[in-house]
């Protein structure tokens, strides 16, 4: 099998000078990611997982050793009450998140949920908070025609724009009108520079999240498609201390205002793997998929799928349930794009066949193409959503009292012989 992306179980072994007792020990806990060959008769495990293992030095002190894998999908290394993760996806202040979104609340009161740990399940639309002046004009100026590439940068603009003419430091005194609130309605108005609109998109009052984001996506905001959104935006809120949240919460730890951790966080999700995945997934897979080259891109899944698209997560060995609940939904709309059904048929035969388990990336292409919105919707989607949870984190890391300041282990040699006399 030429897969550039997998080695055998001989060569993983052989990499990481373990008994075949502990390879299965590191697939049982998902540390290391596994998948069937063509010929469904040996396993193939991933290069990228068995380089992550292979990384923890033999002879390292203990405590050492564990901090340093901590930092690469290790133990934990912080404290929270927001959310915790298990085999059933995250789990917001002991709410499992898939249930939320099921019992038909909004995505205001699970974002309140997350701020503060009151639960008000019957909580609709906010009022809505008026967008500074400076900042309207700020949007103003970044015109039309931005790429989708580039959205990540625009809503760090906006929302640093937001801190400014000292509303941040305003925010910081415990002051202001909801600065959690004008900041996602900001994120979701954001989302109409890549729709036909090519301007930000304000709400209007009495307007839900799920509503704006379709309106400024163009699309029709029927009762079906703004419930979906409401459970899309729910179930992927937060999820525990994921890189870009983890930025947002070492900004909250030097005293920044909210708005400098959330543009910390945007600046983190910018570079992150499931941004390149969602675009990859739209150009590599959504598109080119047809009745002609399905074996050619079950072949392309199956061998580059975790390092391409975001297939197999490395927390959810089973597979993750958040994807699989976008996709679910996905099922029961009437997708605009004729093209939904077919690629739902073509993921669920890579899970059965390949054991190629789809990840959020995937699963938020397809929901964004269920729902006629445009191209590099996906992961301004995942950007409105995670904005909740970048929001409650900062909230909590200021409670903890503490700066966050990792040591580094220094690799580089003998320092001494740079003083030593010739």
């Amino acid at each position: 099998m030429d897969n550039p992306d997998y080695v055998t179980r001989e060569e993983a072994i052989r990499a990481l000078q373990i008994k075949p007792a502990t390879l299965y020990s590191y697939v049982s806990r998902g540390l290391l990611r596994r998948i069937k060959d063509r010929d469904q008769r040996r396993s193939m495990y991933l290069q990228e997982d068995v380089d992550r293992l292979k990384a923890r030095r033999p002879g390292q002190p203990v405590t050492a050793d564990a901090a340093a894998k901590a930092l690469r999908w290790g133990e934990p290394v912080a404290s929270t009450s927001i959310t915790c993760l298990d085999s059933s996806g995250p789990c917001y202040r002991n709410r499992k998140a898939i249930e939320l979104a099921r019992s038909g609340a909004s995505f205001e009161a699970v974002a309140h949920l997350l701020f503060t740990g009151l639960w008000q399940p019957a909580a609709g639309a906010w009022p809505r908070v008026e967008t500074p002046v400076d900042t309207l004009k700020t949007l103003k100026s970044m015109g039309k025609g931005i790429e989708a590439a580039d959205f990540s940068k625009a809503v760090t603009r906006a929302v640093l724009s937001l801190g400014m003419q000292g509303r941040g430091a305003t925010e910081l005194a415990g002051e202001g009108a909801e600065p959690e609130r004008l900041i996602i309605q900001t994120v979701a108005g954001c989302m109409g520079f890549l729709s036909s609109h090519g301007r930000f998109f304000p709400r209007r009052e009495g307007e839900s999240i799920a509503a704006q984001v379709l309106g400024a996506a163009a699309c029709k905001p029927s009762a079906g498609a703004v419930a979906a959104i409401d459970e899309m935006l729910i179930v992927l809120a937060d999820h525990e201390l994921a890189s870009a949240t983890f930025a947002a919460r070492i900004a909250a730890s030097t005293h920044s205002d909210l708005y400098c951790c959330v543009g910390a966080a945007l600046c983190a999700h910018a570079g992150s793997a499931t941004v390149a995945a969602t675009f990859a997934v739209d150009e590599h897979v959504f598109h080119p998929l047809s009745k002609r080259n399905w074996n050619e891109m079950h072949a392309l899944v199956k061998q580059r799928g975790t390092t391409l698209f975001g297939f197999n997560h490395p927390l959810y060995p089973s597979g993750d349930p958040r994807a699989d609940y976008l996709l679910e939904l996905v099922s029961r709309l009437k997708p605009t794009d004729p093209k939904v059904p077919m690629v739902l048929r073509f993921l669920e035969q890579a899970r059965t066949e390949s054991a190629v388990l789809p990840g959020i990336a995937v699963a938020l292409v397809v929901f964004a193409r269920a729902l006629g919105m445009p191209s590099g919707a996906a992961s301004a989607l995942w950007i409105i959503s995670r904005s909740a949870g970048w929001i409650a984190h900062a909230l909590e890391q200021r409670t903890q009292g503490y700066m966050l300041r990792p040591r580094a282990r220094f690799v580089g040699g003998d320092t001494t012989a740079m003083y030593r006399p010739g």
